[in-house]
């Protein structure tokens, strides 16, 4: 999936209305009147999901500015996961944030590596569509 197709899915739910943002360098991909979304596209599936601390941090508080609920949505292999960041915020950030070293964007293009803060997201804190 991508980012259109994962928004295309999500609205065939009878409670998503998402519209994707029209700003390139939003921080949110998608939102609607109740949520704002992130969405992560994985080729591979991994058990912990992980969300970059800036994003975590900044989509939380946009959202709180705007009334609205912060949803963190991954795709992958086994699924569709969708995080309600909103109401488990404080049990998110009790956890360490770790640091990784990996490409400055997800697909790499040249060299460019830079360290990322990023908090581990169990899948038992996500809802699961297939």
């Amino acid at each position: 999936m991508n980012e259109s197709t994962t928004i295309e899915f999500l609205n065939q739910l009878e409670y998503f209305n998402l519209k994707k943002s029209d700003d390139k360098y939003s921080s949110f991909d998608a939102f609607d009147k109740g949520v704002l979304v992130e969405i992560k596209n994985r080729r591979e599936y991994y058990r912990e999901k992980m969300i970059e601390c800036d994003k975590l941090f900044v989509n939380y508080k946009k959202a709180q500015l705007y009334g609205k609920k912060f949803l963190y949505i991954v795709t992958d292999a086994k699924g569709v996961w969708i995080y309600n960041i909103t109401k488990n915020i404080e049990l998110i950030i009790k956890s360490q944030p770790i640091a990784i070293y990996c490409p400055a964007t997800t697909d790499i293009k040249g060299n460019n590596k830079i360290t990322k803060y990023v908090y581990k997201l169990d899948e038992s804190l996500a809802t699961k569509i297939n």
